[in-house]
């Protein structure tokens, strides 16, 4: 059984997306000053120095703070580190290569487990395989829990609880937003994307092991989008977006079909830009991405040189302080259905609502 040393252990501190973490904890210890947590990872030097650097921009004292040594390559050091606490935050990726040791450490330790993982393969697998293993165990294992896929998936949860009728169909549009100085994305985010992509195949195999019972038909069929379109809800260009969002959507809705007997919603998400030629920029480079991650030696040039075969966009340092300060991310929702149980019999939807837009800053989901 885990201990009670540590109520959290944030694994993956000294990386980018970790020392970002590590500031949030440390404002939510200024409301919660009883919160015992630690941050582990493989050289202790650069978890101190992560924990001072944090304490400088916040201004919380951090010195109650505790160091664990772990490395997903030492399954002993894993099994220590995940004795120690109730929960770890798992911010090791990609998750694919790193993920599952660490799952499976906590398992054996009854320590829960959060990741914020947009990794399609990883996730549906993690599912299908583990988890009879931690409900047996007593452990949750909570999966994208970052901009993949929060926003996307609570999005829907609010747009059907504000819907005053039969909520059928959602369509999210996510737009980006920067200043002056543009942005940059962190690699890490690349990294995963790029193992997904060479890897996409392996997604049709997993689904067939589910064995999934079909769910129940939904009309009116919620219509694909052309390949680029424009849409007055958002005010920009959009391309439908086949990401990880969709997916994780998808299993909370069979989930609460399955359990509460909820009326599915059929979900779709587009990327959206104001400018024409913003977008075809933004195509361009992830058609690149999308070639050169087919192929070993892309996957290496993409590794070693992000900044210069991404076109910028993404770059191992990642955005700078001033970048993250000026650059948000807009998610609008646009739900359809029916006003009463006898339209939804006729098959026609009567009604529509667009939710208020959701803004995320870059800082808080890295």
């Amino acid at each position: 059984m885990a201990s009670e040393e540590f109520d959290i252990v944030l694994f993956g501190a000294s990386g980018f997306t970790g020392k970002h973490c590590v500031i949030q904890l440390a404002e939510v210890c200024k409301e919660n000053p009883g919160l015992k947590w630690a941050v582990a990872g493989r050289n202790e030097e650069k978890l101190r120095n992560v924990v001072d650097w944090a304490e400088r921009k916040t201004g919380v004292n951090l010195k109650q703070v505790g160091y664990v040594s772990a490395d997903v390559s030492d399954v002993a050091s894993l099994d220590a580190m995940c004795r120690r606490g109730k929960l770890l935050l798992n911010l090791v990726g990609p998750y694919r290569f790193y993920g599952v040791p660490v799952v499976e450490a906590c398992i054996r330790n009854k320590c829960h487990h959060i990741d914020i993982s947009g990794e399609i393969q990883f996730l549906e697998k993690l599912q299908l395989d583990y988890h009879e293993t931690a409900k047996k165990a007593g452990v949750y294992i909570v999966e994208a829990c970052g901009f993949d896929s929060i926003p996307s998936d609570l999005g829907v949860l609010f747009v059907k609880k504000q819907f005053p009728g039969i909520l059928n169909s959602v369509e999210g549009y996510q737009a980006s937003h920067h200043g002056p100085e543009g942005t940059t994305l962190n690699f890490g985010t690349l990294n995963s994307a790029v193992h997904v992509v060479a890897n996409r195949n392996e997604i049709k195999e997993i689904r067939e092991r589910f064995h999934y019972a079909p769910l129940p038909e939904c009309k009116p069929k919620l219509k694909p989008r052309g390949p680029l379109f424009y849409s007055d809800i958002c005010g920009g260009w959009c391309i439908p977006l086949n990401s990880t969002d969709a997916s994780v959507v998808n299993r909370s809705q069979r989930y609460l079909y399955e359990t509460k007997k909820e009326r599915p919603v059929q979900y779709r998400q587009s990327y959206t830009r104001r400018s024409f030629l913003s977008l075809m920029s933004f195509i361009f480079v992830m058609i690149n991405i999308g070639i050169l991650s087919i192929f070993r030696c892309g996957r290496k040039l993409l590794s070693k040189y992000p900044k210069m075969f991404t076109f910028g966009v993404f770059s191992h340092e990642g955005p700078t302080e001033a970048q993250m300060a000026t650059t948000s991310f807009t998610f609008t929702f646009r739900g359809r259905g029916f006003s009463s149980k006898s339209v939804e019999k006729s098959g026609k939807e009567d009604m529509a609502i667009i939710t208020q837009k959701w803004h995320t800053s870059q800082l808080r989901l890295a």
